[in-house]
């Protein structure tokens, strides 16, 4: 996912948010759905996960950020995202009819969007930690938590700075 680091911010931007537009503008067609929801979290959640694994061989000394726990947590909802994606079809037509299946997907939402956020919050304090050259506190990365979680916007902010640390 390194790759997605080395991309400019508009080439980032098209390469998630085309499928996107070209679904929303489009009749309802659950193979284009699947497909725009792949590129959307691929490219979304990719890019965090490349900014935390990247820069995280550049963080001070100082800094406590585990790799190991973000690796385990991320891959979480990577891993449910795609699933529930591929099997949404089904769930929605056919169903178990006594909703005990979306008990599980509402359980199992929650503690995904838990996910997410920690893998937001670790991306931003990994940047914002190696830019600084020191460990850095939640309002040093406040910003960069909300670009990266708004990513059509952050793309455009974020994505030049990380070029440049990258290099």
């Amino acid at each position: 996912m390194k790759f997605l680091l080395k991309l400019e911010h508009w080439q980032l931007f098209l390469i998630v948010f085309t499928p996107v537009f070209i679904n929303f503008f489009s009749s309802y067609n659950s193979t284009l759905n699947t497909i725009s929801m792949i590129f959307f979290t691929i490219g979304t959640l990719g890019w965090v996960w490349a900014i935390s694994t990247s820069l995280n061989d550049k963080l001070p000394l100082d800094s406590k950020l585990n790799i190991k726990v973000f690796r385990i947590l991320f891959l979480i909802p990577i891993i449910y995202i795609l699933l529930l994606t591929l099997g949404l079809d089904y769930i929605l037509n056919e169903g178990d009819g006594n909703g005990g299946l979306f008990g599980v997907i509402i359980i199992l939402h929650l503690f995904s969007m838990f996910c997410i956020f920690y893998g937001l919050r670790f991306a931003a304090k990994t940047m914002k930690s190696v830019e600084l050259g020191r460990n850095a506190k939640f309002g040093d990365y406040a910003g960069e938590f909300f670009l990266m979680w708004f990513s059509f916007i952050g793309y455009w902010v974020l994505q030049p700075r990380l070029n440049k640390l990258i290099k």
